[in-house]
């Protein structure tokens, strides 16, 4: 049966039975009078009613005196004249000038910058609320039911019959009647299209995919990091760090090979089988000898190999600052996935541990590295009684073996260059590695928009998911050391490694068998080290505790569990220091009890957080995911709301631009943008390859980097009066002033030591929109110009005669970058002996002179710019280069900071004039082209797909007639002006569906509620995706677009298997879950209303409306999770608090004092049982003014009295005499 059947049927079953409520014409006033027509099946025109408007109850509390008393007043007693403008305010949306209404030459702004999207209350309504709120009103002595047994999956169904007559009475949309154009059976245009590519549109946007958590390598290598690093940092591992646990590594590598093919045996099948199997792995073990020299061989080969890689990461970690590396427009970072640096730096993090705790071995001379036996292992004195290894004269006293590798006199020690490598591995990798890291990590993290697509600013919660969604499509090569961090955590992969290190570096250096604690006692210092352990594992739990800085719950229970295990073995192992009595209980069945349950949960954590496991525990929780508080009265439910906005008008013009086979982004092209880390410019598309939807990807990025305010100001320069004269601005700018040795100077800034530079030269480009003229000083710090005054003074600076002089001085300079220039130097240097007491002075006997006539000039660059060869980058420190060691800076020359033409300079320019001139004409022809290339490109976007498309279309849905000609006057691109002209059925589909669910509040809800439920939850609820054509949006027989009465969205779901008349186990849609469902639904209707369904917060009889409960119970944001955009479709699962809603109807009611921060809170989501957890303190839980008649939750007395109001007590009092 579909949704269309259940309308009609349902209607037929009232209509005889009762009229459809609403207001009685005695009480008719401007808001009951407007009436919205709908054309039936048959053609005639029937008028909906807005929501009723019954006769109010309300109660009024007089002043506790001996009178006191309750008064119950109906108001229609009152006087009809009186009117309750409260009771339709809601519906006002009704009226015709509410309606969205739209013309083709004039439209709305987009919404301006806000982090909630609610309707913001006026001052009058702010007061008007605040009396209703201190006003509480009491009524009869009455139990309420509590939400958590309202709302229960066995609970008995809330019966609104006046809710269900209204429902019933609203007209289904148009494209549902029988001669709409609209095939019931297809999705609307362009959804259809979108389906056919298989991809969600944020894959369309960014043109790449989310691959895969099997195939995706930062996933990958994440998890190898972080099983290895747990492994290596385990103190048990630790004594296997020497010199011996390395040889018997590679060893074992030999064994297993020998065990396939002798050595020395028969059954060699060739000689390279023998080569390969046998000789070659024995080499590499060491296995032909046994020696100290020649295993130490094979770890300073071993530290070699480490030095090299960091050398690598070193040269290669240089180019890593995904944001700031771009200068002028131009892309330098490297294409390609950068296989190599991924696994250099996979390599060195892998190694990290082992080889630091083997470097620090030999600092401190382990007994690895003793050339003789341990003389104090089974000593009976202390030092111990040592007998002479040979004579004097040629053997080394006995207990003489620190940091040597011979006990002979005449040999040579080998233990000076081991401890110097040692020495550089443990400055190298040891210390400078992870803050290496730490940097690289830092440069490499994903910036993210400060705003939505829909222009509003991102409160905290949107930041968080936004960057977990960056993260999936990160492919950045050290992703996987920060990938699984949360927001502001993600360099603390590079902490994680100093504070495993510090476990194992207490191991390996407070340890009586080594050089430095050897002459300690041997009962003292492991007791002494055990505290330091447990000391150190007890800090790093608390951290852990205490800061939870992995991204997902799940991992920071892991982690959790894994520091627990670390202080419970280090507790143990303190107490076998000790000797404490029972050492067989505590030392081996408790240890491994301690195993059995740490390692057990890592075992249940790794698999809990897998993809497929998390839906499958979604199932059998039969949990029902939202990506917004859809239940939160402070929901924006206007006629323009934006998340109807964004869901339907936003996602179809997208769609249709991303699949158009003219205008989509071709499949190769990377879209990525030059961007500052800190927004200091707008973002700018590189490589732009001419197409609209290029741009289109482009103008969204636009927005979410500087909100809708900036964006709109912006396109007014565009569009308003002063373009043509902007236009000539802007061009000048572009064929004059771009490049290198452009000069800004700003008039409030008067000295250059302000701004952080030597001179106010630097490398300048421009951004076309918003219009922005972006300057990086040669030293490195930015200028950016937006205002007109500033770009017309910027202007005016570099076309004065001094800069223009100084310029021309820049450009010679440059023109001699690289060349062997003409420059006589005589060099005298001092040659001379220093005394040990000459305090640092020197004395000289004589002094050398060497004369040179010529010098490679070279400019050093801070910034990167390239241009047919030329580098164009910031930065102009000049340097002389006569020998290689003696480099000398423009001073030689007589050149200043400020560029000035002094007599040296002169001079060495005459000297050189030839080759100026011979290069000059080169260096400014590639200006030339730069400039001109950047002029044309921006030319190229504009006429691709202009930056008013997004206010003008995007963002302003409309009828498709004025949209098509308007365009049309905007876009010059042909194959947008086909598009527009020939998608006349799109934009129609698309506001056809933006207009049904916009007539009330009542249909935006239902709505968003069936979208968003759809969009979160159709892969893990297979009835949605089996009777997609009932549920998905995309198609005109969706529930969305159909309010429906409870008996008949009961049938529609029972009938698709949704629901059963006796609640099943496997059910998720279940009897509470429409409790919940129609208790908002009733407030859209009746809310101000008595028939509206009044709250109470924990014991107190005071009622409340939803509005009065958001008020009274604002511990945290109210609007939390009613904002911040949503995305077009994504039904991934991520963790994060519960909205305010979601807490408030699932606190339970408490009997005592107000509720306390729950620590455990997050207990369901650290096991993995639910993505959610409520954060905060409680409330107090809310209980609701129903009570229970035949089976079933009613109202009331049909309607409770109002709470909230206020009415004048002497009005009343002479009404009723």
């Amino acid at each position: 049966m579909a949704v269309k059947d259940l309308v009609h049927r349902f209607e037929s079953s009232l209509s005889a039975s009762s009229p459809v409520p609403g207001p009685s014409r005695s009480q008719s006033t401007p808001q009951s009078l407007t009436r919205i027509k709908v054309e039936k099946d048959d053609g005639t025109a029937t008028k909906i009613p807005p929501p009723p408007h019954p006769l109010m109850m309300k109660t009024v509390t007089t002043p506790h005196d001996d009178d006191s008393r309750m008064l119950t007043i109906d108001i229609a007693d009152l006087g009809r004249s009186n009117k309750d403008s409260d009771t339709h305010a809601h519906q006002s949306r009704n009226t015709p000038s509410s309606a969205p209404k739209h013309k083709s030459d004039q439209y709305l702004p987009m919404d301006f910058d806000s982090d909630t999207l609610v309707s913001a209350p006026t001052s009058e309504e702010k007061s008007f609320l605040i009396q209703r709120h201190n006003a509480k009103q009491i009524t009869v002595p009455h139990t309420p039911v509590a939400a958590t047994d309202l709302f229960a999956r066995k609970a008995a169904p809330l019966h609104l019959p006046k809710l269900d007559k209204y429902l019933s009475a609203l007209q289904p949309p148009d494209f549902l009647r029988d001669d709409s154009k609209w095939d019931k059976n297809s999705m609307f245009p362009p959804m259809d299209r979108l389906v056919l590519t298989g991809r969600p549109l944020d894959d369309l946007e960014t043109n790449s995919k989310v691959p895969a958590s099997w195939r995706d390598r930062k996933t990958v290598l994440g998890s190898a990091v972080g099983i290895v690093l747990g492994v290596t940092g385990s103190s048990a591992l630790a004594t296997y760090y020497s010199l011996q646990g390395l040889t018997n590594t590679v060893q074992i590598f030999a064994l297993i090979l020998n065990s396939i093919v002798p050595v020395n045996g028969s059954e060699v099948w060739s000689e390279w089988r023998q080569l390969f199997l046998g000789t070659i792995p024995n080499i590499i073990a060491l296995n032909f000898a046994s020696t100290l020299i020649q295993s130490l061989v094979y770890l300073i080969v071993f530290f070699a190999i480490s030095s090299g890689l960091l050398y690598y990461f070193f040269r290669s970690a240089l180019s890593c600052d995904r944001y700031t590396c771009i200068e002028g427009l131009q892309q330098t970072v490297q294409e390609g996935k950068r296989w190599a640096l991924l696994i250099v730096t996979f390599i060195l993090t892998v190694v990290y541990l082992p080889l630091s705790t083997m470097a620090v071995h030999v600092l401190v001379w382990s007994e690895d590295l003793w050339a003789v036996p341990n003389p104090y292992t089974n000593a009976t004195s202390f030092p111990p009684i040592v007998a002479s290894l040979g004579p004097a004269d040629e053997y080394r006293d006995p207990l003489d073996f620190c940091w040597t590798t011979t006990m002979k006199k005449n040999e040579v020690n080998f233990a000076p260059v081991v401890v110097v490598l040692a020495a550089i591995v443990v400055l190298s990798l040891t210390i400078w590695f992870p803050i290496a890291l730490r940097s690289v990590i830092k440069h490499s993290v994903p910036k993210i928009d400060r705003y939505t697509s829909l222009g509003r600013l991102r409160n905290s919660v949107d930041l968080d998911g936004e960057y977990h969604r960056l993260l999936n499509r990160d492919q950045n090569p050290f992703a996987f050391l920060y990938s699984g961090y949360r927001r502001g955590w993600g360099t603390y992969q590079s902490t994680y490694l100093f504070a495993k290190l510090s476990t194992l570096v207490i191991i390996a250096v407070i340890n009586p068998d080594n050089c430095l604690f050897r002459s300690f006692s041997r009962s003292t210092i492991p007791i002494v080290r055990q505290v330091l352990l447990l000391i150190s594992t007890i800090g790093f739990f608390l951290a852990q505790c205490i800061l939870a800085p992995f991204l997902d719950p799940i991992n920071n229970a892991s982690e959790w569990t894994s520091r627990l295990n670390y202080v419970a073995t280090a507790t143990i192992a303190l107490l076998v220091a000790l000797d404490i009595p029972g050492q067989t209980i505590y030392n081996v069945y408790l240890l491994y009890i301690i195993y059995i349950i740490t390692y057990g949960l890592s075992i249940y954590f790794t698999i809990i957080n897998l993809g497929p496991v998390r839906r499958m525990v979604k199932r059998l929780a039969r949990r029902i995911d939202f990506s917004i508080d859809i239940f939160s009265p402070r929901l924006d439910l206007s006629p323009l709301s934006p998340h109807t906005k964004r869901r339907i008008w936003q996602e179809s013009i997208t769609a249709l631009l991303l699949t158009s086979p003219e205008c989509r982004i071709p499949a190769k092209q990377r879209m990525v943008y030059a961007q500052a880390r800190d927004s200091e410019f707008p973002p700018y598309l590189l490589n732009f390859c001419g197409t609209p939807a290029e741009r289109h990807a482009e103008n969204l990025k636009i927005l979410r980097e500087i909100g809708s305010l900036k964006y709109n100001k912006a396109s007014a320069l565009l569009s308003g009066p002063d373009y043509e004269w902007f236009r000539k601005l802007e061009s000048q700018i572009q064929k004059h002033f771009i490049g290198p040795d452009c000069y800004w100077k700003s008039p409030s800034e008067t000295k250059p030591e302000l701004v952080g530079c030597a001179n106010f030269f630097g490398n300048a480009w421009w951004i076309p929109f918003p219009p922005t003229l972006v300057l990086r000083y040669d030293s490195g710090t930015y200028a950016v110009l937006q205002e007109v005054a500033d770009l017309e003074a910027y202007i005016s600076q570099n076309s004065s005669h001094s800069i223009r002089r100084r310029r021309h001085i820049r450009l010679s300079l440059r023109a001699l970058d690289g060349q062997v220039v003409k420059w006589p130097y005589e060099h005298i240097a001092p040659i001379g002996s220093q005394s040990p007491l000459s305090w640092g002075r020197r004395r000289y006997t004589t002094q050398s002179s060497v004369h040179y006539n010529h010098c490679v000039l070279r400019i050093e660059h801070r910034g990167h710019l390239s241009w047919q060869g030329l580098q164009l980058g910031s930065g102009f420190d000049i340097r002389l280069t006569y020998s290689k060691k003696l480099d000398l800076d423009g001073s030689v020359i007589g050149l200043d900071d400020d560029f000035d033409l002094t007599s040296p300079l002169a001079r060495f320019f005459m000297l050189n004039n030839q080759l100026v001139s011979s290069r000059l004409a080169y260096i400014e022809s590639t200006l030339v082209s730069y400039r001109r290339h950047h002029r044309q490109e921006c030319h190229r976007k504009s006429e691709a797909l202009t930056y008013r498309f997004l206010s003008h279309v995007y963002d302003h849905p409309r009828e498709p007639s004025g949209l098509t000609a308007s365009s049309l006057e905007l876009e010059k691109d042909p194959r947008v002006r086909v598009l527009m002209s020939g998608s006349e059925e799109v934009f129609s589909a698309a506001y056809t569906r933006f207009s049904a669910v916009s007539i009330n509040e009542t249909r935006t809800w239902w709505y968003i509620f069936w979208d968003d439920l759809w969009r979160r939850n159709h892969d893990t609820i297979s009835g949605l995706e089996l009777h997609a054509v009932d549920f998905n949006p995309y198609y005109p027989t969706s529930i969305a677009y159909t309010p429906l009465p409870r008996a008949a969205l009961e049938t529609f779901l029972t009938q698709r298997g949704l629901l059963s008349k006796s609640p099943r186990w496997g059910d998720f849609f279940h009897p509470g879950f429409l409790n919940k469902l129609y208790l908002r639904l009733n407030e859209t209707v009746f809310r101000g209303s008595s028939r509206a369904i009044l709250f109470h917060i924990g014991q107190d009889h005071s009622e409340l409306d939803m509005e009065d409960v958001d008020l009274d119970t604002l511990v945290q944001p109210s609007t939390l999770g009613t904002g911040g955009g949503t995305d077009h479709d994504n039904s991934s699962i991520r963790a994060r608090p519960a909205y305010r809603w979601e807490g408030l109807l699932s606190d339970p009611v408490l009997k005592g004092s107000r509720g306390k921060r729950n620590f455990l809170a997050k207990l369901g989501a650290w096991m993995g049982v639910t993505p959610l957890w409520r954060s905060g303190v409680p409330s107090p839980g809310l209980s609701l003014d129903v009570r229970m008649e035949n089976g079933r939750y009613v109202l009331l007395d049909d309607g409770s009295s109002f709470g909230g109001s206020h009415v004048n007590r002497t009005k009343l009092d002479n009404d009723n005499d």
